[in-house]
This record gives C-alpha cells, structure tokens and sequence, in this order.
C-alpha cells in the first residue's frame, strides 16, 4: 500500500495549487474592477437624475425670460455643489466621486465628467448615455462637449506638495532617485536640453538619470535682483538654475568654558584672540543679551578657547514635499 505523496507529486500539487491561487487573484481582481466601474457609473446616472430635478426646480421657470445661462456643478470638499453660489447641493443615489463636475443648460440638458481613483464617467450635453473610461474627461464650458483631460503643466516644473509623503499622479519625488530614461523620457530629455546631459543629478547618463535632491532644501530664484540697501548694495542674488549652493555660514561664534566671543570685530567686541570683550554665560550654556538670555546650540566644551559652535540662518519654515512634472 502506497503511503504519502512523492517529491514529484508533491511539487505537482503545487503548481496546481499556485496555477488556481492565481486564476481566482485575476477573477476576484476583475470582478473589483467591474465593481468599481459599475458604482461610477451608478453615481453619474444619479448626479444626472439629482440634476433634472435642480432644473425643474431652478431653470425650467425662467426658461420663458430668455435664459441661457449654464449651471455649472463641481465636488468641492466632497459635496456637489453650484459653483456659483456654493450653496446649492445636488442629493444624489450613489457615492460622491473623488472629483468631477456638472454642466446643465437652459434646454435641461446635461454634460458630466466624473472620476474616482481609477475611471471616469463622461457625458457631453449632446448625448444620452455615460461612457466609463480610464483617460480623464472634462466639460467644455462654452460648448458643454466633452474632451480629454489635458495637463498643460510643463515637463521639469516643481511643485511644493501638501498632502502626504507620496507625489501626485504625474509627478516625482524631489529625492534623488535614479530611475531609466525610457520610463521618463520628456523629463529625461528635458535635463538634456537644459544641462547638456541626462545626468546632471546623477544617473549614468546612458539608460539612467536622477531627479534633483530638494529634501531639506529651499529653492531660490535664479540671477541677482534690482532690490538695494538703504547703502546701495545689492540684496540679493542666486545661482544658476539647477546648481545647489551651501549655507552661509554666520560670523564665527566662539564657545569657551564660560564666555562668548564674536568675530570679526563687531561695535564693542574685537576678534584678536577673542580679544577682551565678552558676554557672560550662565550654568545652563545661555548667554546674556540685553534684558534676556540667548541659548547657542551644540555642546560646551569643557577645555578653554575651543569653539564648537557655528551657525546658519533658518527662518520658520514648513516642510513639503518637493516634486517634479514629468
């Protein structure tokens, strides 16, 4: 009598077992996909069902003072609403799309053009039935014709991004990621045209390139300004477009065991070996300044004449998430 499974069998089970593991990903998959195509459109016909009943009740009663005046509709903080007034709500069977918008003309027709996360529901004012598409769609507002979503932001733009760590759809982090040229050949390419070669952030330059590193960084306008001081000197410039520069490093501010020096010479303080003129410092590293206390960062040192403390300038700030267009 044959006991348990050979080791040909056993893989045989297996195959089998990983064969149907993915045929009922692929079904369960599709039938997610017909779900969800299926519930936009659903909405749509109820937003254009919500929209009949705002004209019977708004528009049909001016219909005889000749008006042709189109209402538009669009989601504004995930409420359907008149983009007028935005006070008017369309109540509607179905759930509220992640964007989308309305047309109705003074006829009681109607153009829509909605979308959730991965399809859109479009409608233009000519016709009956709601078309379900992966390519966005929009309202021509002068015609209530529906045509293709068109992102008119140019490649190599960058964006400060408020709303998670992850960048938009059409956009790359500002990271320092190196990605293949053939994925993003027009940002590529743009790199190219501006610098010289597709490297210039990093890459190889062959089959590879590298989007800039903004993390922790602020951007600044390129070229000198035409703003002056009160004695003529130029406020401010910047460097060429795309070169990173360091941070200025302020005047030298010297830490010894009890006593805070500055250099160069400033009104009452000299720099000659930290010279005679000092602020003094209490227990807790905070240093006298006028009728307060100012606290330098980084560590007293326990030895006299060492200087461990350097500082830059930061202004308050937020952070974002820089990200560019490719």
């Amino acid at each position: 009598m044959k006991k348990g499974f050979t080791l040909m069998e056993l893989l045989a089970v297996i195959v089998i077992l990983a064969v149907v593991a993915l045929i009922a990903t692929t079904s369960i998959i599709q039938i997610i996909d017909r779900a969800e195509k299926g519930a936009l459109e659903d909405s749509a016909y109820g937003i254009i069902e919500a929209g009949s009943v705002f004209y019977i009740d708004h528009i049909l009663p001016e219909t005889g003072k000749e008006n042709s005046e189109r209402y538009n509709f669009e989601v504004i903080e995930n409420k359907f609403v008149n983009v007028k007034n935005k006070e008017e709500k369309l109540a509607f069977k179905g759930s509220m799309p992640k964007s989308g918008k309305l047309q109705i003309n003074a006829n009681g027709d109607t153009a829509i053009a909605i979308c959730n996360r991965k399809y859109c529901a479009c409608k233009s004012i000519t016709e009956t039935k709601v078309v379900v598409q992966k390519t966005g769609c929009e309202i021509d507002e002068e015609t209530g014709e529906i045509g293709t979503k068109k992102d008119t932001t140019p490649v190599g733009v960058v964006i400060s991004y408020l709303s998670g760590s992850l960048a938009p759809e059409g956009y790359l982090s500002c990271d320092g990621s190196v990605y293949k040229i053939a994925d993003y050949p027009k940002l590529a390419e743009s790199f190219k045209e501006g610098f010289g070669s597709y490297n210039y952030y990093g890459g190889d330059g062959t089959t590879t390139f590298a989007v800039p590193d903004l993390r922790g960084e602020f951007l600044r306008g390129t070229g000198g300004n035409s703003h002056t001081s009160s004695t003529g000197i130029l406020e401010g410039s910047g460097a060429a477009v795309g070169k990173h520069q360091d941070a200025t490093v302020l005047t030298i501010i010297g830490n010894t065991v009890e006593y805070l020096g500055f250099s160069p010479t400033k009104s009452g303080v000299t720099s000659s070996g930290w010279g005679s003129s000092y602020i003094n410092s209490d227990s807790n590293g905070r240093y006298e300044a006028g009728n307060g206390w100012i606290r330098l960062s980084g560590k007293r040192e326990g030895t006299a004449y060492t200087y461990p403390n350097v500082a830059t300038a930061r202004p308050t700030n937020t952070s974002v998430l820089y990200c560019i267009k490719y």
